[in-house]
């Protein structure tokens, strides 16, 4: 029982440690989802843009 301090704050930061990994994964999957999204709302723009163009000539 003499580590059982050491024991906890092992196991504490361990855990601390794998929920800050976990949020940083989630993170970068919603920016890179978020990005997807931004690039195609661009080129539905875009594709919008150059068939109103096209029509007017």
């Amino acid at each position: 029982m003499k580590y059982a301090g050491l024991i906890e704050i092992a196991l504490t930061f361990g855990g601390f440690m794998i929920f800050i990994i976990w949020q940083m994964r989630s993170l970068r999957r919603d920016i890179r989802a978020r990005e997807e999204r931004e690039a195609q709302a661009k080129a539905a723009a875009e594709t919008g843009k150059n068939e109103q163009q096209a029509q007017e000539r």
